[in-house]
């Protein structure tokens, strides 16, 4: 399955409503979750799974972030960028061997992701936002970063 964005389906009633965050046609079982809360012009990211076996759905759960994979995929594709906006109830369905990242548009953010695979340091690992092999056009020049996303370096061919 390709990247793809989604709304997710809402169903509301008196009470308040209801959220569905797996769209029907991604028939995958997420393991893991993380849920995050930023404020504006944070970056997150870029961060991928060594051995390209991870699956992820990205959901917003308030505010609007940019965000941003590469492919990483060995072919004609590797190194191409997508840029997707997302803002509230939207869902992003990023396939096996894309790095992802995102820019906090919004004053407070929440995302929550679903992954195919558990988190693990050994598994992980991640490239230096502005690094000059890929050109992500964030349009900001002092993000705030994690120290951990501070000193990432840039991206190894292999």
């Amino acid at each position: 399955m390709i990247q793809k964005k989604f709304k997710g389906l809402i169903f509301k009633d008196n009470r308040g409503y209801l959220a569905e965050i797996t769209p029907k046609m991604i028939n995958r079982k997420f393991v893991y979750s993380i849920l995050t809360n930023s404020k504006k012009n944070v970056i997150r990211g870029m961060h991928y799974n060594k051995k390209k076996e991870e699956e992820k759905l990205v959901y917003v759960l308030d505010g609007e972030i940019l965000d941003v994979t590469v492919d990483l995929n060995k072919g004609k594709n590797f190194g191409k960028i997508n840029y997707t906006k997302l803002k509230k109830n939207d869902i992003l369905y990023i396939p096996k061997g894309f790095a992802h990242g995102y820019k906090c548009l919004g004053k407070s953010n929440t995302v929550l992701y679903l992954l195919t695979k558990k988190y693990s340091v050994d598994n992980s690992s991640g490239f230096i936002w502005n690094d000059q092999k890929f050109k992500i056009k964030w349009k900001i020049k002092r993000p705030i970063l994690s120290n951990k996303d501070k000193n990432l370096e840039e991206y190894k061919i292999k």
